[in-house]
């Protein structure tokens, strides 16, 4: 009798696949690779690339939004689980953004004047800085949304959604930054880390409706 009540208990149930970290790299690694491939192909590569390689803002702006991405990628793997912590060495990778970051503001406070910082920030590319980085970074959030968060069962919901809407901002913001070639750090401030911080707060918004189990 009781082996059919079991029976009849788990006759409905179907198997899951295991929650493998790798599946979450893959994906992110491609939506990363198809938005490069995107931008570079309609927008191509910023037009003072050889000057920018020069002096190093072709390397050193991108790395800031990459190494701020894959530190948000190994946060959600370490929360994406019960009883799931962050761990201490998977926080390097964002301070390594910071210090990039703050490098480069000791570094252009003496390059740059006032003017020609103004001057940045009314640019009329600005609009296709956010739009580009907010619309691609939406859309890798979903795909990330499909394909990881929704199999997860994490006990942090709101900071899992946000770092996924922070982590998809990132990686929309490093294939952008190959084209963009607005390098002060009032710019990228502002027009960068505006829709990456609006994208954490949507995710972390649709984390806490969505992701409770």
């Amino acid at each position: 009798m009781n082996d059919l009540l079991i029976d009849q208990l788990v006759n409905d149930l179907n198997p899951k696949k295991p929650l493998l970290n790798k599946s979450l790299w893959k994906h992110c690694t491609i939506c990363l690779v198809a938005v490069i491939i995107v931008i570079l192909s309609f927008m191509g590569l910023r037009l003072d690339h050889l000057a920018a390689m020069q002096n190093g803002a072709m390397f050193w702006k991108p790395l800031i939004f990459f190494t701020a991405w894959l530190g948000s990628i190994l946060l959600i793997t370490d929360i994406s689980r019960p009883q799931g912590g962050l761990k201490k060495r998977h926080i390097i990778p964002l301070v390594t953004a910071g210090m990039v970051f703050l490098w480069q503001f000791f570094m252009q406070r003496h390059s740059f004047s006032w003017d020609d910082i103004t001057l940045a920030l009314n640019h009329t590319s600005a609009l296709v800085c956010v739009s580009m980085i907010m619309g691609f970074g939406l859309m890798t959030m979903i795909i990330i949304w499909k394909y990881w968060l929704l199999k997860t069962a994490t006990e942090h919901p709101t900071l899992l959604g946000g770092l996924a809407g922070f982590s998809a901002g990132c990686l929309s913001a490093t294939a952008y930054a190959l084209h963009c070639n607005h390098d002060t750090i009032l710019y990228i401030s502002v027009y960068y880390i505006l829709p990456i911080l609006l994208l954490c707060l949507m995710g972390a918004y649709m984390g806490r409706k969505f992701l409770r189990w």
